[in-house]
Order: C-alpha cells, then structure tokens, then sequence
C-alpha cells in the first residue's frame, strides 16, 4: 500500500478497517463510524477501572482537587494523579488552574448522565 494514508484527516495506517477505506471506500465502513466507535472505546476503557470510575462518581458532586479526591479513596496522591490524566485523555474530565491549585471537574452534562446511568445499570443487574 502507498500513497496518502489519510481519510478526512484521519490518520488510517496500521488500521486494517480504516486501510481498506482508503483502498476501496465503495467496500468499507464509514470512516466516520470508525472514529466513533474508536472515541467511544476510549471513553469506555476510562470508566472500566474501578478507581477511575469512584473518581467519576465523587467528580459528580462538584470540583475537587487531587488531594481532595485521594482523601476520599484510599488511594497514593500519585495513583490518583495518574488516573486523573488517563480520564482527562479519555474527555471524561476536565481540569482548572486557579492560582496554585488545580481542580477537577466531569466534563460537562453529558459526562454527568454517562456515568449516572453506568450506575444505575449496574445497581439493576
């Protein structure tokens, strides 16, 4: 294969599905589908570890900062610190330096109704 690996400016080499794309665009899947599906994994991977997740839900009361948060789960200030990057990677949360201080907080509503309704799936099964 040669040429432009790119697909609407997405980068397509080392995916076979987003390869076959740019190969025969009549015979593959929507490339717009794909990079959904690719951003939807991330959020999902975000949320599927159990510190992440209480991260989440304590996130849902309001901004915190990371010593606020590992004060709540017994968890090192780095462990958290780590995941709170691994969240903001994933768009799950965003992050706020005012002054010396940095808070944290879910990003926007539609994060918020995410993860309620994660735990409220599980409280049901």
């Amino acid at each position: 294969m040669s040429g432009d690996l790119t697909r609407g400016g997405v980068e397509v080499r080392g995916d076979p599905a987003l390869e076959a794309v740019v190969e025969d665009p009549d015979s593959a899947p929507d490339v717009s589908l794909l990079r959904s599906i690719e951003l939807a994994v991330r959020v999902l991977r975000g949320m599927a570890y159990e510190h992440r997740l209480h991260l989440l839900v304590l996130l849902g009361a309001g901004e915190q900062t990371p010593a606020e948060l590992a004060g709540a789960i017994p968890l090192d200030p780095t462990v958290v610190a780590h995941h709170l990057r691994y969240l903001r990677e994933a768009r799950l949360v965003r992050r706020q330096r005012r002054g010396r201080n940095v808070y944290y907080t879910l990003d926007g509503e539609p994060t918020r109704r995410l993860v309620e309704a994660v735990i409220r799936y599980a409280d049901r099964r």
